[in-house]
């Protein structure tokens, strides 16, 4: 009883603010997504309107369409890639730290840094169309194609965040008893045998829980699609976020935005579980 008191009382600052700065205003957001708030004018109950509107509005199935397609494109990438790449570091080489040093880097730049180089690369005279002019292909519209946008910012996101879920696997591989590996090499497995039968479902744990971040985190960006496109061309990079965003600080239409954040939850949600579940099959 004497260490769960002092157990709590350790809790409590972080359990403040959470409560104050996440709990209290998700709550108030559900709240305000039965009304039609627009900052202005009192707040006028109007029951599941929004919901409605917002599954009759083809500007929101657009963006959702746009979010499930980069996440497609972002989080197979950030779970598989930087498994590879702790591989890779977790060796036992001359100046190793630089490399992961290096492989991290990227996730340390802020988006707006990020979004202002990629641009730049990414420009009708960059250095990405100065390439392909090498070898004879002409340049590609990068940022204002509707084909080539999505897979365009998907490509920046996996650049960032390369380094920072390899961190997750290193943390697990250097847990990971290396007399399983010694054992293993006794009984006659190559490099890729070791990985596939120990490191792998070694590491199930954390593939789920890199699934889990990496499909919020693409269902939640928005800061690229604002800094390098504003949602363009035609809205072909418009994701959920952006189209809150966009709602409640550009129309002042705030609980029509709630109304979506909340959908947008229920969505993560449902997606965390079906990750969890599937991890516990395979278990």
């Amino acid at each position: 009883m004497y260490k769960a008191k002092h157990a709590w009382f350790f809790l409590l600052p972080a359990g403040i603010l959470l409560t104050t700065f996440t709990l209290l205003p998700a709550l108030a957001a559900l709240g305000i997504s039965f009304t039609n708030y627009n900052v202005f004018q009192p707040l006028e109950w109007v029951g599941l309107n929004n919901f409605i509107r917002a599954f009759k509005d083809e500007e929101f199935w657009n963006a959702l369409r746009n979010t499930f397609y980069f996440w497609i494109l972002v989080t197979p990438a950030l779970v598989v890639l930087p498994v590879f790449l702790a591989i890779l570091v977790n060796q036992k080489l001359t100046a190793i730290k630089l490399y992961r040093l290096v492989y991290y880097f990227p996730a340390l730049v802020s988006v707006v840094i990020t979004a202002i180089l990629w641009n730049w690369l990414f420009a009708s005279d960059g250095i990405f169309n100065y390439l392909l002019s090498l070898v004879g292909i002409n340049p590609v519209d990068w940022l204002t194609s509707r084909k080539f946008v999505m897979p365009s910012l998907a490509m920046v996101t996996i650049w960032q965040g390369l380094g920072y879920y390899m961190l997750f696997y290193l943390a697990g591989l250097q847990s990971v008893p290396t007399d399983l590996y010694e054992a293993a090499e006794l009984d006659g497995a190559n490099f890729w045998q070791k990985h596939i039968h120990i490191t792998f479902p070694m590491l199930k744990p954390i593939i789920f829980f890199t699934a889990v971040i990496s499909t919020m985190s693409a269902f939640k960006e928005f800061t690229l699609m604002l800094t390098m496109t504003d949602g363009g061309p035609i809205g072909a990079s418009k994701t959920v976020v952006f189209i809150v965003f966009e709602k409640a600080f550009r129309q002042l239409e705030m609980g029509y935005a709630s109304a979506i954040s909340f959908i947008l939850f229920i969505i993560i949600l449902i997606l965390t579980l079906l990750n969890k579940r599937t991890l516990d099959q395979e278990s």
